[in-house]
């Protein structure tokens, strides 16, 4: 019997031809990704159908998007962040410029510009913004906007702006807001004065070179003045106030700094 079995041959068993089904799979994978590929790129969520800026203040989002080389209908795909940056660099007040994407067909581009610190008054009647590098901006017209900056009006001095706009760039918001005019006023021994007309009709002097640390301190120093009162304000080394129409009448003052180390 175990002869018999030796001599019946045995019947070898076939594998299965996975290689042959799986290059199969990949060939209708590949098909059915062309196929949609195609489609999405004739299709209308293959273009670019609207374009929002974040971020902008001296720029209108008009002039952003002009000068960024992005239009409409342009493919969704070919949007790239260094070709767009590369395009606004003639804008010189924008610092910064990212892209994110929000499917289907929108761009959307987020401007860090540089911080404008004041207006500055143009011979021709325009109004440009000062920037915090000490750069005047004239590409861009601010006449018709809100003067939420202090307006320079009278200041021969062009070199020293850049004084001015690093020293303005360090005052806080609410100091900021409360300038409304300045005035380059210099004197024989120091080319460096400045007069500062305020919103709540307070006249403040100073130079240049502390102009940032005094001012900061205005809103305490304000509190010492007396009720209803307005006049000059002497900020040096030692805040003194002279109010209008009492020349020779000098109250002395502690600025904030001092206020702040008094014992409580």
């Amino acid at each position: 019997m175990a002869v018999i079995e030796e001599r019946i041959p045995q019947v070898k068993q076939q594998r299965p031809r996975k290689r042959g089904n799986r290059k199969l799979v990949f060939l209708l994978l590949f098909f059915f990704l062309t196929v949609l590929i195609i489609v999405f790129i004739r299709s209308p969520y293959s273009k670019v159908q609207e374009i929002q800026v974040f971020g902008n203040d001296i720029y209108s989002t008009e002039q952003i998007i002009q000068n960024s080389g992005l239009t409409k209908d342009m493919q969704f795909l070919n949007v790239w962040e260094g070709s767009v940056q590369s395009s606004l660099k003639p804008l010189t007040g924008i610092k910064e410029v990212t892209i994110s994407r929000s499917f289907p067909g929108v761009i959307m581009l987020h401007v860090t510009e540089i911080k404008r610190v004041a207006f500055w008054n143009g011979q021709d009647g325009a109004r440009y913004p000062l920037l915090e590098t000490g750069v005047v901006l004239k590409e861009v017209n601010f006449a018709d906007r809100v003067v939420d900056r202090p307006l320079i009006s009278s200041w021969a001095s062009p070199e020293q702006l850049p004084n001015l706009a690093k020293s303005l760039s360090k005052l806080t918001p609410a100091v900021l807001g409360e300038i409304s005019d300045i005035a380059l006023t210099p004197t024989i021994y120091d080319k460096q004065r400045v007069t500062l007309y305020m919103r709540d009709g307070n006249e403040v002097r100073s130079v240049l070179y502390k102009l940032d640390k005094m001012l900061n301190w205005y809103p305490s120093i304000v509190k010492e003045l007396p009720a209803n009162s307005k006049g000059v304000l002497s900020l040096f080394e030692q805040p003194w106030f002279v109010p209008y129409g009492a020349a020779g009448s000098a109250i002395p003052l502690t600025n904030g700094e001092e206020q702040t180390q008094k014992p409580q």
